[in-house]
């Protein structure tokens, strides 16, 4: 076998893959580094710590994931939470603007009765004055 291969085969059978090149590379500079040989004991334990080390790696790319999932619900909630607003908004205003010209409808209704009621009211005092004064004229 090869210098290292053994320590390979295990690790890969560790991970249930292919070591890539770069965890090749790492376990490399451990054991020069540390002057392993092929069956020493601490391989066990650099393993498992491998192991986690390339779980950990994994955590951001999920994390990211999830809040991007996340950034897309939220922004599709407070969408349609707007749209619901300014449905509710461009309501009230339609309402408030037909109250509005109801009232004003109103108050121009009242000026005209009011004025109409004056002139009638003329009308009817030089008819009724008219009429003494005929009839005083009469007598």
């Amino acid at each position: 076998m090869a210098e290292g291969a053994r320590v390979f085969s295990a690790f890969e059978t560790l991970l249930g893959r292919t070591a890539t090149e770069a965890e090749r590379v790492q376990l490399r500079k451990i054991r020069d580094a540390l002057d392993l040989r092929d069956n020493d004991a601490l391989w066990s334990v650099l393993f498992a710590l491998q192991y986690y080390d390339s779980l950990y790696r994994q955590f951001p790319k999920a994390i990211a994931a999830e809040a991007a999932k996340i950034l897309a619900e939220t922004r599709a909630a407070s969408e349609a939470v707007m749209r619901a607003n300014v449905a509710s908004a461009q309501a009230d205003l339609a309402r408030a603007v037909a109250l509005t010209a109801q009232g004003v409808a109103q108050s121009v209704a009242r000026r005209w009765q009011l004025q109409w009621t004056i002139i009638g009211a003329a009308v009817g005092a030089i008819i009724f004055a008219s009429g003494v004064f005929a009839g005083l004229r009469l007598q």
